[in-house]
């Protein structure tokens, strides 16, 4: 359990603070009831690790479940430190005041612990899952460009081998009926039939000139937060944590003077708490208004104010407001409260760059996935040009034409006795006019968007 590397120190701290109160003279003696309890708790804990939470990481666990266990590790702590004091070492026994503090203690720390790591692992969980998610859409763009690719080429062969070549053919055969003496209205159709060969080969050429001007797809660069490790732990907190520091003042006061001092400790340590908490809010105010270069300094300027506040009230106040049989030493007490601060900070801030990481990664993969989307757009419209250039209606009806106009123009003779060639004419205008259509319809300058 990652937790406990995170609970295991600071428990034994405060176990050890508390020893010194109840089994105060032998520091040996201290440490040797310390261990027993901590040992003795973390053997307990990694049991509950391998069997009942062993589900811990795939499935969220009962809540009432996970405060057993934490619960049961305090009074294992505290009965293991208590046994081990009376029954071994025959001290003056406090196995009420031993147990209590474990349990509060236990209860509180672990839970803490799990949610500090939850949300850390929540957190890479989702960075893990965006990843995997870049490096589907890196392989779909590589396989999408090049399906542009060739789709592009494939349509510009088309244009100028097959389509244009035909087109300019049609314009020919059109030149070759005006030697023959026409009536009127078949002069009429000749001219609108040659208008429609001219504006049928003005849209092949503009297509053409569309599909070579549409870039060649980048490939893409993979984004640099997509293949960085985890966020870098900075030893400087960016910002102060106003809400976390006080539970851990007051929390964690609370615990630790009640095991020292009961009550008389409990209220000592919850004014002081107090007293930090309001130069934390004023000092964050600042800190949230003032340029990222001068906000290190107000931060460093908060961590003095808070230890010359707390080594004030331990040494000045705490004397004269409370009788306290076993109070801290000043000095301890200031760097103590003061690194709790900075631990709170620290670990606020690693959040709050590893949140702002992870919303960077949203906003990356969300905008591949519209580029995405965009090329799959493109590569579709593509492949309808395709279609209707090679197999659709399109090469049918210049095709026709063509034939047509071979019809007629084939020997005089039969362009002279023909019944009536402004029908077949007409009709070639009607196939030039569905062609252009087509043509017009085919949205290539849509791609180059």
């Amino acid at each position: 359990m990652p937790s406990m590397l995170l609970y295991l120190p600071i428990s034994f701290i405060f176990a050890l603070e508390r020893e010194f109160a109840l089994a105060s003279g032998n520091f040996s003696n201290q440490l040797k009831i310390v261990l027993a309890g901590e040992l003795t708790s973390f053997l307990f804990l990694h049991i509950s690790s391998l069997t009942v939470l062993r589900n811990r990481k795939i499935k969220q666990q009962s809540l009432f479940l996970c405060i057993f266990v934490w619960a049961t590790t305090g009074v294992i702590r505290g009965f293991f430190a208590e046994f081990y004091a009376t029954s071994i070492l025959e001290l003056d026994s406090h196995a009420s005041l031993r147990i209590a503090v474990s349990v509060m203690f236990s209860t509180i720390g672990l839970a803490f612990a799990a949610y500090s790591f939850g949300s850390i692992y929540e957190l890479e969980t989702k960075k893990e899952a965006l990843r995997s998610l870049n490096g589907f859409i890196s392989s779909e763009n590589i396989g999408l460009n090049s399906e542009q690719i060739a789709m592009k080429e494939e349509a510009i062969i088309t244009l100028q081998q097959t389509l244009i070549p035909k087109v300019i053919q049609l314009q020919r055969l059109t030149a070759g009926l005006k030697k023959y003496e026409l009536s009127q209205p078949l002069a009429l159709a000749l001219f609108s039939l040659e208008e429609q060969a001219h504006r049928l080969v003005y849209q092949m050429r503009v297509n053409l000139d569309n599909l070579e001007s549409i870039p060649n797809p980048r490939s893409g660069v993979v984004s640099r937060i997509f293949s960085s490790s985890r966020t870098t732990l900075n030893l400087w907190p960016n910002l102060l944590s106003v809400k976390l520091s006080f539970f851990f003042l007051s929390i964690g006061g609370v615990v630790v003077q009640f095991g020292r001092n009961t009550f008389a400790g409990a209220m000592c340590s919850l004014i002081g708490s107090v007293g930090s908490l309001v130069i934390l809010v004023f000092f964050d105010r600042n800190v949230k208004r003032a340029v990222k270069s001068r906000g290190s300094i107000l931060v460093a300027a908060a961590y003095i104010s808070i230890f010359i506040l707390q080594y004030f009230y331990s040494s000045r106040l705490v004397p004269y407001l409370f009788d306290l049989a076993q109070p801290f030493d000043p000095w301890y007490s200031a760097v103590k409260i003061t690194f709790a601060v900075y631990l709170a900070s620290l670990f606020i801030s690693f959040l709050k760059e590893d949140a702002i990481l992870l919303q960077t990664m949203s906003n990356e993969s969300t905008n591949s996935r519209v580029i995405l989307d965009l090329k799959s757009s493109k590569n579709e419209l593509l492949d309808v040009v395709n279609t209707t250039t090679n197999q659709g209606e399109l090469q049918g009806h210049i095709s026709g034409v063509i034939m047509a106009l071979n019809l007629l123009t084939k020997d005089e003779d039969t362009f002279l006795s023909s019944r009536d060639p402004s029908g077949i004419i007409n009709n070639a205008n009607t196939l030039l006019s569905n062609a252009i259509a087509e043509i017009q319809n085919l949205s290539v300058k849509d791609l180059l968007n």
